[in-house]
This record gives C-alpha cells, sequence and structure tokens, in this order.
C-alpha cells in the first residue's frame, strides 16, 4: 500500500504548481487551468486521508465528486466570461486588456 506521504506530497505539487501558474501567467485560459490543477490537487488530499481514516468512510469521495460537479460548472462558466472577454477586447491577455483601458 502507497504511504499517505506520498499522496501529501503529489497533491501539494499539483497545488504549488496551479498557485504558479495563477500568479504568473496573464492568459486567462492557462488562469483557468492552473484553477482546475489547483482543484485535483484537493481532491487527491480528499481522497488520500478519506482511504488511511480508520474506519473506512465515503466522505471524501463524496466531497471529491462535489468538487469535480463545481469544477465542471466553474470551468463552464469561465469559458463562457473569457468568450465575452475575447469578444470585447480582441485578446484573452490581461495585459493587453489592461493596455486598452486608456
Amino acid at each position: 500500500m502507497i504511504p499517505l506521504s506520498y499522496y501529501i506530497v503529489v497533491a501539494l505539487v499539483l497545488i504549488g504548481v496551479g498557485v504558479y501558474g495563477i500568479i504568473t501567467k496573464r492568459n486567462l485560459i492557462r488562469i483557468l487551468i492552473s484553477a482546475e490543477i489547483i482543484g485535483n490537487g484537493v481532491n487527491i488530499i480528499l481522497i488520500a486521508f478519506s482511504l488511511y481514516s480508520s474506519p473506512f468512510s465515503m466522505t471524501g469521495q463524496s466531497l471529491a465528486l462535489i468538487i469535480i460537479a463545481l469544477s465542471a460548472g466553474h470551468t463552464a462558466i469561465g469559458l463562457a466570461i473569457i468568450m465575452l472577454f475575447n469578444r470585447r477586447y480582441g485578446t484573452v491577455d490581461l495585459e493587453k486588456a489592461r493596455e486598452l483601458k486608456g
């Protein structure tokens, strides 16, 4: 059986990569993908803790499924906002939109 620390390390690496992507990137699509990576890291932690809890419970898996469903809605709304942003500014780059502000 894989130790719990391995799951935590992988999840923290995913969360770190997602936070780095949100902080450094200015492309809206990359920011949305980075937010999804953070959600996947959280799901790994929830499922790992649920797997290693002494009386095995389905709480972690249930929360992970709820997060996946919310993430799908988040992505759909985010893509709709990105499409409107692209239609208005002609780009998905946040820096160029700031320059166009005037």
